[in-house]
């Protein structure tokens, strides 16, 4: 578990934010892709969830990405996605979305609060080697996939944050991307990525646990690591274990600090 001080872009305005990345392992079905402890055929993934809080003036936000990848042999090669999921509430409502990655694409179901959104079950259309934005703060570890071994450079096609594809209210697509490599320090290297308009980067870790340190974007958005901490978190729900929010840096009242402080 890992606690960042963030700046989210919202609105035309660059937000407070508190983030926070679970990554945890679990069993899921092979066919159901839905965790099962006692599954006949289970596949252990490494699942991401990826907590995001800010305030837009009166009201919060709270934005839940879930990243689902393979550790075992799946389909492809290990932590290539085999479900991605995203939750958003505030005052006006709720939306999820869902994608299911298989050979050629994958099916996007959805449901919004939006009418000209509505609810969606359609399939995307994208070639093989596709990768999906959400699931670069697992793959940019290096832990498997086309950016282990230290690989300079990586071009194709990739689907972008269903988050970003959110904030747009336009149709998903695919885009094309590319992400190179640098060494910024002996203990840091750094992904940068561009598609379209959009650029970011990423400073991960080069030994260690591999975690990802700080990330930006040019849409104002950026991150920072306060702390991170093995934790069985799911143990942790009683009075009194607010507490240990502090252990990943993170407010223990619920207070979303300052990205400076």
């Amino acid at each position: 578990m890992s606690g960042y001080r963030a700046i989210s872009a919202r609105y035309g305005a660059e937000r407070e934010a508190e983030i926070a990345l679970i990554y945890v392992t679990e069993p899921m079905d092979r066919a159901t892709r839905i965790k099962d402890d006692a599954s006949r055929d289970p596949v252990s993934v490494m699942k991401l969830n990826f907590s995001e809080k800010f305030m837009t003036g009166i009201y919060p936000y709270s934005v839940l990405t879930s990243v689902f990848c393979p550790v075992d042999k799946f389909r492809e090669e290990r932590f290539t996605p085999a479900k991605l999921t995203l939750s958003v509430q505030e005052w006006c409502g709720h939306v999820m979305l869902g994608l299911w990655p298989s050979p050629g694409g994958a099916r996007l179901k959805g449901m919004s609060y939006f009418a000209s959104e509505g609810d969606v079950d359609t399939a995307l259309a994208a070639p093989d080697g596709v990768l999906y934005e959400d699931a670069l703060l697992i793959q940019l570890r290096e832990l498997d996939g086309p950016f282990a071994g230290g690989a300079a450079e990586w071009s194709g096609p990739l689907v972008p944050r269903l988050w970003s594809h959110r904030q747009a209210h336009a149709a998903l697509a695919v885009e094309s991307a590319k992400i190179t490599r640098k060494n910024v320090s002996d203990a840091i290297v750094r992904f940068e990525m561009s598609y379209r308009d959009v650029v970011k980067s990423y400073d991960v870790e080069r030994g260690a646990e591999r975690r990802i340190v700080a990330w930006q974007s040019n849409d104002g958005s950026k991150a920072r690591l306060v702390k991170s901490e093995r934790l069985a978190y799911w143990t942790m729900n009683g009075p009194g274990n607010e507490a240990a929010r502090e252990k990943i840096g993170l407010d223990p009242g619920g207070r979303i600090l300052p990205f400076d402080s």
